[in-house]
């Protein structure tokens, strides 16, 4: 199996993180990793701490720019396991 460019599970894990969506509904095509693939460098970054670095990094990109209102949040609860109970 080839390597996938990190460029690319870049883009496929960034893909996941802002939309939502699961892992069976990655794109395909020439700028996105495989779905495996991309799980796959997801759990090793997430272990070995570049996840939360990356995370961090591009914060404070965004942070620089000017492209991020602190003051304004917003919580998805579509993926909550909720048992019928409160």
């Amino acid at each position: 199996m080839p390597h996938s460019s990190f460029r690319y599970v870049l883009n496929t894990l960034l893909y996941i993180l802002i939309t939502g969506c699961r892992w069976c509904e990655v794109p395909k095509g020439e700028i996105w990793a495989s779905k495996s693939s991309a799980h796959r460098w997801f759990k090793r970054w997430q272990l070995d701490g570049t996840l939360e670095a990356l995370q961090a990094r591009i914060l404070e990109i965004g942070q620089e720019k000017g492209l991020i209102n602190w003051s304004y949040g917003a919580v998805d609860g579509s993926f909550y396991p909720w048992n019928g109970r409160w």
